[in-house]
């Protein structure tokens, strides 16, 4: 099959739903491989699953070729019921496995949702973990590196947070106003973000990357 083989994690969220729906409608994407802990439920010609079946996500992987991998895990302190350490195996753990996986098999391109003011040093556990997920992930040396550094994320989400739907409010309102160092921080549309990592999966980019609000947008548009 022609174009390029792209692996995707965390594909069921609302950022990897969106990437999955962008790669399987591009022409340029020959075959999509989903690492996933149930099938999702739906076939197409290009799109080929690996089940871990309720273990942990990594033990479905295999050793097999692929131009590019794109992570989108991710969960929240309150989806683990406040457990710090089942937030970092999901943050941190699974995202530096899948790197450590993407650089034995000579992968040439890999491109991970982070976070903005992600941080190893930081006092905050959220941007801490983050930032350990992205140190650790650099010392791998995959060629082409990219961090993607949103701020909050628009779009519709499966489950409800009150929170974050109060802070896109205020943000959506004030963001005409984040200006200069400032527009890091206005909110995001999934869609957006979703191709912009399709982008980088197919283009590459040699060195480490770090993409905030404006890269995002720029590279959407390549």
């Amino acid at each position: 099959m022609s174009g390029r083989r792209i692996l995707l994690a965390g594909a069921t969220g609302m950022i990897g739903s969106a990437v999955l729906e962008c790669a399987l409608a591009d022409a340029r994407i020959g075959e999509v491989i989903v690492l996933t802990r149930k099938p999702l439920g739906f076939s197409h010609a290009k799109l080929e699953e690996r089940c871990s079946l309720g273990a942990d996500l990594l033990t479905a992987l295999r050793p097999e070729p692929v131009d590019a991998v794109i992570c989108c895990l991710g969960t929240t302190i309150r989806n683990v019921g406040g457990d710090q350490r089942k937030f970092m195996h999901v943050d941190k753990d699974l995202v530096v496995g899948l790197a450590r996986w993407a650089k034995a098999q000579a992968v040439g391109t890999l491109a991970i949702v982070s976070a903005i003011g992600a941080d190893a040093d930081s006092r905050i556990f959220y941007n801490r973990t983050k930032g350990e997920m992205e140190r650790e992930v650099i010392a791998f040396g995959i060629p082409a590196t990219h961090l993607f550094q949103p701020s909050i994320l628009t779009g519709p989400r499966k489950e409800v947070r009150t929170g974050e739907r109060i802070g896109i409010t205020v943000t959506k309102l004030i963001a005409p106003l984040m200006i200069g160092s400032l527009r890091k921080y206005r909110p995001m549309p999934h869609d957006v973000l979703a191709q912009a990592l399709i982008n980088v999966a197919i283009i590459g980019m040699a060195g480490v990357h770090r993409h905030t609000y404006d890269d995002i947008l720029k590279l959407a548009l390549r």
